[in-house]
């Protein structure tokens, strides 16, 4: 079995190759793309509601093919790279994890959520949204 991060890019360049020769694929756009992704999550919730872990693992992979092509689609537009998301993704997870990666101690889950409130009150704070 290969590794995730090598599957990673091959799913990657497949989504790029779809998007170049597939007609339908070539013309989608963030609107028509918006509607995919909240289609699939729909269905993840009901693979979790019904406790349907083989349907679960294919949705989950519907909903990473339509991340990629959200990514991909900025990427044509010249507004950011796949890389930059993931390095966003990466940031958060370490700041709002304060007692993981920090010197923060939460030993309640209450403690843990009332720490990310705080911080997620604070990114809004700062990015001008109250």
């Amino acid at each position: 079995m290969s590794d995730s991060k090598e599957l990673f890019e091959e799913i990657r360049k497949l989504v790029s190759e779809v998007q170049a020769k597939c007609p339908v694929a070539s013309v989608r756009t963030f609107d028509k793309q918006k509607k995919e992704l909240l289609d699939e999550a729909i269905e993840v919730r009901m693979a979790v509601d019904k406790e349907d872990w083989e349907n679960l693992k294919e949705e989950l992979g519907d909903v990473l093919w339509d991340w990629l092509v959200f990514c991909w689609i900025a990427e044509q537009k010249g507004l950011f790279k796949t890389s930059e998301v993931l390095e966003t993704l990466k940031a958060k997870i370490k700041r709002r994890n304060p007692h993981v990666f920090g010197n923060a101690i939460a030993k309640t889950k209450e403690e843990v959520e009332a720490m990310r409130q705080e911080i997620k009150k604070k990114e809004k704070q700062k990015r001008g949204k109250k």
